[in-house]
This record gives structure tokens, C-alpha cells and sequence, in this order.
């Protein structure tokens, strides 16, 4: 008898540590939340003392804690990384991360993503030409922009396609030269200003939509709807503010970028050393962040 019984404890253990087991215990529910962070340096917390309780990445695997008790955070946050990158990891299968990633993803409950600063970002900085930037600059980042209009679709029908249960949370791109802690010449502001408002139309874009709105019988575009054919007007970007998330699909657009400039306080680190400009969130703008999507999250909950 006492074998059975300890047979019967192990088995009730094994049962309560499996992934998305739930236990009746009151009020209050039980529950392993997999949550998998992806993106660049920002998801990665990058210049933050304590990356776990500081990043926006930190505050929210926290706030899952605090709700269900148990969380599994994988953070594939990476200094540096673009959009081309990130898909890179995502389709090729002899990509050394690649089985990595896709383990994760497929049992993921939550996944947010941060991607697309350093498509324009590798082509900044401080001691750059401006002459020259004016000349050949519009030619570098339209292109820049029109490689992620191609990129983020991708990139977020590989997501969900492997994890069509998860809650997906996709953050935009801020303009760290709108900063009110910095003061950088009106012209660079101007600039950066113009092509992240058109990076950021990837974000909402029709490919994208598609993903989770199918209109030619798949995730993927068809050919005469690629990025790089169209250029939405400011008026058309207006017109899609209503079309910007799919939540009940489990694609959330965060406007970090709104946000960002909403807000009074100094958000962002921006440091200017070795000839490189540092646009990295503070504390503050994790926070900032992390507010924007802990009162949104859904994982858990019933339909």
C-alpha cells in the first residue's frame, strides 16, 4: 500500500508541473505561462542594471507571476539584430538557433516582439556626413524601409503559424530623437521622424493583416501586394488606425511610439559615445512599455 501511495503522490506531482496544467485551489488558478521575448537589444534590456526586474520584458513575466504563480521566460533579445536577421533564424533549419527558437515558439502561451530599429539604426551616426546623408540618404532608408515592409509579415506569419495559440504582442518604433532629454539638431530629428513614421506602416500594413485575415487563401501576400509597390499616404495611415491590431487573433500592435511621445518624463538613455548614438529605453521607458501591455494580456483566460 505504501508504494501505491507514493506511486499516486508522483503522479499527482508530474500532473501539476505539466505545461498549462490548472488546479482548482480556491479562488486562485495555477498555471505554467511560456513566454517567449524576441527581438533586438531592447527586448533584451540592453543598458539596464537589472535586466529581470527593469526591462519591459522582466515587468511583465513579473505581472505573469503574480497572476498564475509559475512562469518559464525564454528572452531571445540579441544586440543588434534586424528584421532580415530575425527571419533568417526563424525560416532557415540549418541556422544553428533556429530549432532553439522554434521549440520555444511552439509551446509559447505569450510572445512579444521588438524588431526594426536597427534597419535604420546601422546607417546613424553621429559623426555621419550630412551633405552626403541628404544626397544619398532618402535612396539608403526608403530601401531600408521597404526591405521590413517585406520582413515583418514574414516574420509574424513564421510566429504564428508555429503558435496560433499565443498572445502576440508587436512593439513599433519610437523616435529617440523626440526625446525631451536630448537635444539633437532639428534636421536629424526631421529625418528620423520621416522614416520611422514609414517603418512603423509595416506594422499595420495589409501583408500583415493578411496573416490573420487571409484573403488569398494564406498567410503570404500575393505578388502585386508586396511593400515595395506601394507607399501608404499619411491619409491612408489615418484610415488604418481602426485596423491596427488583430486581438482577436492574438496579434497586438503596441505603439510604443505614441506612447513614447506622450509622455513628460526622460524615457530613453541616449548616450553619444565612440561616435555612436545610444537610444536604448530607460527604467522609465520599460515601464512605459510594460505598461502598454500587462493590462492587455489575455493568456490564460478563457475565449
Amino acid at each position: 500500500m505504501k508504494i501505491v501511495r507514493v506511486f499516486f503522490i508522483f503522479i499527482l506531482i508530474f500532473t501539476a508541473l505539466m505545461p498549462g496544467t490548472e488546479i482548482e485551489s480556491g479562488d486562485y488558478e495555477h498555471k505554467i505561462i511560456y513566454y517567449v521575448a524576441l527581438g533586438d537589444s531592447i527586448a533584451k534590456g540592453y543598458g539596464l542594471e537589472d535586466v529581470d526586474r527593469e526591462s519591459y520584458v522582466g515587468r511583465i513575466a513579473q505581472a505573469l507571476e503574480e497572476q498564475y504563480g509559475a512562469v518559464r521566460l525564454t528572452n531571445f533579445g540579441k544586440n543588434g539584430l534586424r528584421s532580415e536577421q530575425l527571419l533568417e533564424i526563424l525560416t532557415d533549419e540549418d541556422h544553428e538557433q533556429h530549432k532553439k527558437y522554434m521549440e520555444e515558439i511552439e509551446q509559447a502561451d505569450l510572445i512579444t516582439l521588438s524588431i526594426g530599429s536597427n534597419d535604420l539604426l546601422q546607417y546613424l551616426s553621429v559623426d555621419m556626413d550630412l551633405e552626403e546623408f541628404e544626397e544619398q540618404g532618402d535612396e539608403i532608408f526608403t530601401k531600408a524601409c521597404e526591405r521590413f515592409w517585406q520582413n515583418i509579415p514574414q516574420i509574424i506569419d513564421v510566429i504564428h503559424s508555429h503558435a496560433p495559440q499565443a498572445q502576440l504582442f508587436v512593439n513599433n518604433i519610437y523616435n529617440p530623437c523626440n526625446d525631451v532629454s536630448f537635444d539633437l539638431s532639428a534636421q536629424l530629428d526631421a529625418m528620423a521622424e520621416k522614416y520611422i513614421v514609414k517603418m512603423n506602416e509595416g506594422f499595420v500594413s495589409q501583408e500583415v493583416q493578411s496573416v490573420f485575415h487571409p484573403q488569398n487563401g494564406g498567410g503570404q501576400p500575393e505578388e502585386s501586394q508586396q511593400p515595395e509597390n506601394r507607399v501608404l499616404s499619411e491619409e491612408r495611415q489615418q484610415s488604418d488606425k481602426s485596423e491596427r491590431t488583430a486581438e482577436n487573433n492574438g496579434y497586438e500592435l503596441v505603439d510604443v511610439k505614441q506612447a513614447f511621445e506622450q509622455a513628460d518624463e526622460k524615457l530613453i538613455n541616449m548616450v553619444v559615445s565612440w561616435g555612436e548614438i545610444d537610444p536604448h529605453p530607460n527604467r522609465e521607458g520599460h515601464k512605459k512599455i510594460a505598461d502598454e501591455i500587462i493590462p492587455r494580456l489575455s493568456v490564460g483566460k478563457s475565449p
